[in-house]
């Protein structure tokens, strides 16, 4: 693991960075003080494999119709007005429990 002070990092970020693209790890240090440190960035992982990943530990469950053969249509998130018989339905339990 290479080592490197705030001031030379400042100077030669890119050569530290060229260290780090070919698989180093760089500890940056504060007055002799690890700070941090600069590691190589994790492959992304496909969508696939992340979506058999978490359906492995229990996260995700999978869906059952994928495809939706049976013609679901989601209603979109919005004001939508609620019809007067539910709101007399809604009132009438409202006074119900009052008594």
């Amino acid at each position: 693991m290479r080592t490197a002070k705030i001031s030379e990092l400042k100077a030669k970020l890119s050569a530290h960075i060229a260290y780090v693209k070919n698989g180093e790890e760089v500890l940056i240090l504060d007055r002799n003080t690890p700070v941090a440190r600069l590691v190589p960035a994790a492959a992304a992982e496909d969508e696939d494999a992340r979506m058999r990943r978490l359906i492995a530990k229990g996260i995700l469950t999978p869906a059952k119709d994928p495809q939706n053969r049976a013609g679901f249509k989601p209603v979109p998130a919005g004001n939508h007005p609620i019809s007067q018989e539910v709101m007399d339905q809604f009132w009438e339990e409202e006074r119900a429990d009052r008594c």
